[in-house]
């Protein structure tokens, strides 16, 4: 698995990803060992001249490509000019539906005008909108959630001050969170998934 968030703020949206790429072989005994395929995997892809982004976790080989060279492919033959998040988030699940073996999760982030639209997608067949309140900034993250989710939601949660996180803050934010999760990845007992 990996993991991705996705902070969005007044000032703006950030999507942060990690790189590590596992993959699983079945043995005979039915143990499935997972090893790491790469730590140089693309999960962040801005599409539609840089107007939206899309970050990936879950399967990263869909329909027989990669996933980089899967969003490619979206968008050369479904994405027109004219498309708004909300129909580039449609069309993306409509597009993944039924090429993919296991789990596979977008966030599909960007702005109409000077509105911001933060969409997840999870496995083609359930598109959320995260921002329920015109003006309401958070995060959202999927993948690897239990240390981010512990440390936001958790008993002991940190309390943020998202109305007035700066830009340059929840980028520093998002890196953190993807960062965090990979060292405690790191340090846990198994394989190092993020």
């Amino acid at each position: 698995m990996s993991i991705i968030v996705s902070v969005y703020l007044k000032e703006g949206i950030v999507m942060s990803a990690d790189s590590r790429l596992t993959g699983i072989t079945p043995c005979k005994d039915g143990v499935r060992d997972q090893y790491t395929v790469s730590d140089n995997g693309q999960k962040l892809f801005l599409i539609k001249n840089g107007n939206i982004g899309i970050s990936s976790c879950g399967d990263q080989t869909l329909d027989g490509k990669t996933i980089a060279d899967f969003i490619r492919c979206f968008e050369l033959e479904e994405v027109r000019s004219e498309d708004t998040v909300s129909d580039v988030a449609n069309k993306l699940a409509a597009y993944v539906k039924g090429k993919h073996a296991g789990i596979v999760i977008f966030h599909v982030c960007g702005y109409v005008n000077s509105e911001r639209f933060v969409y997840r997608i999870i496995d083609s067949d359930d598109i959320t909108s995260e921002i329920d309140v015109p003006g309401q900034c958070a995060a959202v993250w999927n993948g690897e959630p239990k240390v981010i989710a512990n440390l936001l939601t958790g008993e002991h949660a940190i309390p943020i001050e998202w109305r007035c996180m700066q830009l340059k803050d929840g980028i520093d934010f998002a890196e953190f969170l993807v960062d965090v999760t990979c060292k405690i990845h790191r340090f846990q007992t198994g394989i190092g998934t993020c």
